[in-house]
């Protein structure tokens, strides 16, 4: 049977999004997993090219390419005419923004209708898109409005643990007041929906993780965890899923493998990100719940302090690349 067709999306033209492109569709690794394709600016990726000095050609196409895919061969979509010679690294303009809204946009129409078996997504710059329009805190939220989404949600994926967020990029005054029961049930049911269907555990055990110090000690250092998060594991339980908690966050990941879950739920963005960041920073890959078609993404930003200095390592790419090739095998095959 063919290899999967993945779409990349560049991402944000300043960051590292196009070099880790190149550099992961310069290694055979990819090639073996799926058949990728781009969806981006094809100035850009000659710019990226030539700084790298990397022997790589890039083709154009209208339609998805039978055949031809193999290392050093980029198949681009061309959706943007940046001027790539003003660019400059980590200063993405309006005429960027809207580039990367357009990337996203297109691969989101092409998976939809099945030219694309999945995408997967580099790094954007929120403030960028949002000065381009585009009214959304990041990818995930745009990918929702996209297709209309009702509830979706973060896995990231590490070689330890499966990490869930109940809220992603909010400031730490904000995220209090968004931990309510209907966000951790959402996000517990999408969960265990998203570990029968794409990972093929038949009963999953989920974990969740309380948002104080000590779950909140009875009250006293908080209330969220009675109010909130025991009544949503509480009704969870009630639909015959098997889920614990809550755990205080600061004990839970221990090596020692005292806990044994195949998925844990964060409160907020780096209560569920540090550990995952700690071990796997390279090979983690983020995973979005709650779509009708499969997304990963590099689990890294644009990475400005690196961008144009041709030391970024296009590891979590190519894994993020092979996620989405495997999990839209299982569902083709399922």
């Amino acid at each position: 049977m063919s290899l999967p067709i993945i779409g990349i999306t560049m991402g944000d033209p300043t960051g590292i999004g196009p070099e880790i492109i190149v550099k992961a569709l310069s290694m055979e690794e990819p090639f073996r997993d799926c058949r990728p394709v781009v969806f981006g600016d094809h100035d850009v990726l000659l710019k990226t090219i030539k700084r790298q000095g990397i022997p790589t050609r890039v083709e154009t196409f209208e339609k998805i390419p039978e055949g031809g895919y193999f290392p050093k061969k980029i198949f681009l979509f061309p959706l943007s005419h940046l001027n790539a010679s003003s660019l400059h690294f980590g200063k993405p303009d309006r005429g960027c923004g809207e580039a990367m809204v357009k990337y996203i946009e297109e691969a989101v129409k092409w998976v939809r209708s099945g030219k694309v078996d999945a995408i997967t997504t580099c790094s954007i710059n929120k403030e960028a898109i949002n000065a381009a329009g585009y009214s959304f805190p990041g990818h995930t939220e745009l990918l929702a409005h996209l297709v209309g989404a009702i509830s979706v949600a973060m896995m990231f994926l590490g070689t330890r643990w499966k990490v869930v967020l109940v809220t992603t990029h909010l400031s730490i005054k904000e995220v209090s007041k968004s931990i309510t029961r209907s966000r951790v049930l959402s996000a517990i049911r999408l969960t265990d929906e998203g570990l029968k269907k794409y990972f093929k555990i038949t009963h999953p055990k989920i974990a969740v993780l309380g948002l104080n110090p000590h779950c909140g000690e009875g009250g006293l250092f908080g209330e969220e965890e009675e109010m909130e998060i025991i009544p949503a594991i509480r009704e969870a339980r009630s639909e015959a899923v098997e889920v614990e908690g809550p755990f205080p966050a600061d004990s839970f990941f221990d090596l020692s493998g005292h806990y044994v879950f195949d998925a844990v739920i964060s409160m907020y963005h780096d209560q569920g990100l540090i550990p995952i960041k700690m071990f796997d920073f390279q090979e983690a890959v983020n995973f979005t719940l709650g779509l009708p078609f499969i997304r990963t993404s590099v689990s890294h930003g644009t990475a400005y302090d690196i961008a144009g200095k041709g030391v970024a390592d296009p590891t979590s790419l190519v894994k993020a690349m092979s996620i989405a090739s495997k999990l839209s095998k299982l569902i083709r095959d399922f």
